[in-house]
């Protein structure tokens, strides 16, 4: 388990920034487990060592209290629940005895609000360099329906005239492409620290919205600290 400061973008595509908390946590037996990353809880109910799928909650803040003063009048995105479900596979020893490299997809539908279904599709690399450092790298790319492009980058004509923003219909398509790194040091046996750093393009609809285009940037970085305890 583990619990750390993270900063990034107040949305994707935001030019404003700010710092959050986040809690990590892994409950795990065998193949079987359970994981928590942020607001996001995995699980994987299969009996397999390569392959794992199960269930994905998540929780979502929406578009709210954003500090761009145009932004603030265009309408809010309401917070999301996100149900949906993960599966990957993952290979160990693939090029060198202590590496890991796998492949994922995770499919989530909001049933609170109005952000429609998003498909994450992410390959992952990791190398532990020795007993207590390991290091990883992941890219990742988002499909969103047209439901998540229209509530988030669309202005509407009743927006327009509230912010001065050009309309906007945003359709569905790939919304990003991320890129990611980590690493993480046992100081002892029991305690470490971890660091996490990346950046995310918008690409499509996503980016050429007078949200991002004129208000925000298309490339926005992220990164977090966090410290962790293992039983």
């Amino acid at each position: 388990m583990g619990t750390g400061a993270f900063y990034g973008p107040e949305y994707l595509g935001s030019k404003d920034y700010g710092f959050n908390p986040g809690l990590i946590g892994t409950i795990q037996n065998g193949p079987y487990f359970i994981k928590l990353t942020g607001t996001q809880l995995t699980a994987n109910v299969l009996p397999s060592e390569t392959f794992y799928a199960g269930p994905l909650i998540a929780y979502g803040g929406g578009r709210k209290d954003v500090s761009d003063s145009v932004i603030k009048k265009l309408d809010e995105v309401d917070a999301e629940l996100w149900l949906g479900g993960v599966a990957g596979v993952g290979y160990s020893g693939l090029m060198l005895q202590r590496d890991r490299i796998g492949a994922r997809i995770e499919v989530a539908h909001d049933v609170m609000g109005d952000s429609g279904t998003t498909a994450t599709f992410s390959v992952g690399y990791e190398i532990n360099a020795s007993e207590r450092l390991a290091f990883g790298v992941d890219l990742s790319t988002t499909y969103v329906t047209s439901d998540y492009g229209d509530a988030y980058y669309s202005v509407s004509a009743s927006g327009s005239a509230a912010s001065g923003l050009a309309t906007f219909k945003a359709g569905s398509g790939l919304r990003d492409i991320t890129l990611s790194a980590s690493s993480r040091f046992a100081v002892t046996e029991n305690w470490g620290i971890g660091g996490t750093a990346g950046a995310s393009h918008l690409l499509g609809d996503m980016a050429d919205s007078p949200i991002v285009k004129d208000r925000g940037t298309r490339t926005n970085v992220q990164g977090g600290l966090f410290f962790w305890y293992r039983l």
